[in-house]
């Protein structure tokens, strides 16, 4: 069976979602793509097999199995030029599952094999397209569960981590060489010897380079902004009395008329060691004009945004739909006034009249934003944190030497150590054993 490392053969596979939608995709790319995408299509004008541009061809297909002939768009690129460095063509057809598959087994029977899963994307980063950082940064775009997550992996797409780690690999490539060159021809007249005290000023610079890298590298999920948790529910479920009771204070104005809170009010607080911003929204309802519109839309944007969710609910304001995944915690406030729902554990039970359950409530915020805390970063942050920090001691150790008077065979090493720790990190140097557990964690098609 072919490795996924070899890109002497064509792979296919839909690059669409799956399910139903109103158009679907399938994929090819490789040696001979565009004659495997084109073989059984009908253009309605002729396809000029050597474009050296990309090209788009309406027409139909006709396909075994299937009587009337599917309508679809077939576009062709020219390699290196494509996302995978290779002939790369997609076949834009309507999105029904059955008609998808019925595509993709009449390019598999001329020519392709079934893409793995990343392959895509791994015959990017294999053909020079894209480097390591980017490639995983597709899987955090497909994966990204959250805005903030979707944020920092467009960020790295677009070169937030590979720009500054190559830029700071050539800087020291280049004093490299000049170390490397004092070293062969010390003797010649026409090579400086190198400011040692200037040098050493600069490994330190690139190391403290090197710190803020790392240090950001840390943050792209976890902002160094507190954590914000936010109050969502329905008019009148208390969220208001809620938070003022957690904050010890009264910051949030609260009425016994439904829809007092219009616009969101937040305030920082302190839960179990966790100083969050609290955040208290509007009512969840439906918009009867403009103002209450403008006050759902800010409601839904903050909790989006939201790291922790309380959704509110009490007696006279029963639960209304919140997301229902790992940020959401229950909250069942005027407990004075009447109890949960019997028989119901998920509810944490609260009274912001007598304080009861308010301790509970802080605790179990904290542990949703510690078990928030505990997940990678990013698959590149998980891979490469201890690359960089290998890569700021070697420099470190290289200045240190270099202000100690120590053998500049010595400050190569520890330059080369770095620029090999750097390598990693981009993908310049790595193994194949890694690149199969990061693009086995793709999905076939990407």
């Amino acid at each position: 069976m072919p490795s996924a490392f070899d890109l002497d053969d064509a792979i296919a596979a839909t690059a669409s979602a799956h399910g139903p939608g109103l158009r679907g995709i399938a994929r090819v790319s490789g040696p001979g793509a565009w004659r495997i995408a084109t073989a059984g299509f009908e253009p309605d004008e002729p396809v000029d097999h050597a474009a050296t541009r990309p090209i788009l061809v309406r027409g139909n297909y006709r396909l075994p199995g299937l009587r009337p002939p599917l309508p679809a768009d077939v576009a062709l690129w020219p390699a290196p030029r494509t996302y995978t460095g290779q002939e790369l063509a997609e076949i834009h057809a309507p999105g029904s599952p059955p008609l998808l598959a019925l595509l993709l087994a009449h390019l598999l029977a001329n020519g392709a094999r079934p893409a793995r899963p990343g392959e895509f994307t791994l015959r990017a980063f294999l053909s020079g397209r894209v480097d390591l950082t980017r490639a995983e940064a597709v899987l955090g775009v497909i994966d990204a569960r959250d805005p903030r997550r979707l944020d920092a992996a467009l960020e790295q797409l677009a070169g937030g981590i590979g720009g500054p780690v190559e830029a700071l690999r050539g800087r020291l490539l280049d004093l490299l060489a000049h170390l490397e060159a004092g070293l062969d021809f010390v003797d010649e007249a026409d090579v400086d010897p190198i400011a040692r005290a200037a040098l050493a000023s600069e490994l330190q610079r690139e190391a403290d380079a090197l710190d803020a890298l790392t240090d950001r590298l840390g943050r792209r999920d976890h902002s160094a902004d507190a954590p914000r948790v936010v109050l969502a529910g329905p008019p009148n479920a208390g969220k208001s009395r809620l938070f003022n009771a957690l904050l010890g204070d009264d910051h949030a104005i609260v009425s016994t008329i439904a829809g007092t809170t219009r616009d969101t009010l937040s305030a920082p607080c302190d839960c179990d060691g966790f100083v969050i911003e609290l955040i208290d929204t509007a009512g969840i309802e439906s918009a009867a004009d403009a103002v209450t519109a403008e006050a759902q839309s800010r409601a839904a944007a903050a909790a989006d945004r939201a790291d922790a969710l309380l959704a509110c609910a009490s007696v006279d304001a029963p639960p209304v739909d919140v997301p229902s995944d790992d940020r959401t915690i229950r909250v069942w406030t005027k407990a004075d006034v009447a109890p949960p729902p019997s028989g119901d554990a998920r509810w944490i039970v609260t009274s912001a009249a007598t304080r009861a359950g308010l301790d509970a409530l802080k605790r179990a915020i904290a542990a949703a934003l510690r078990r928030r805390e505990a997940e990678p970063a990013s698959p590149t942050s998980a891979r490469c944190r201890d690359s960089l920090l290998r890569a700021a001691a070697s420099l470190r150790a290289a200045s240190a030497a270099m202000l100690a008077g120590g053998g500049d065979e010595l400050i190569a090493f520890d330059l080369r150590a770095a620029l090999d720790d750097l390598a990693e990190v981009t993908g310049a140097v790595v193994a194949d054993d890694v690149l199969d557990r990061i693009f086995s964690r793709f999905c076939i098609g990407k």
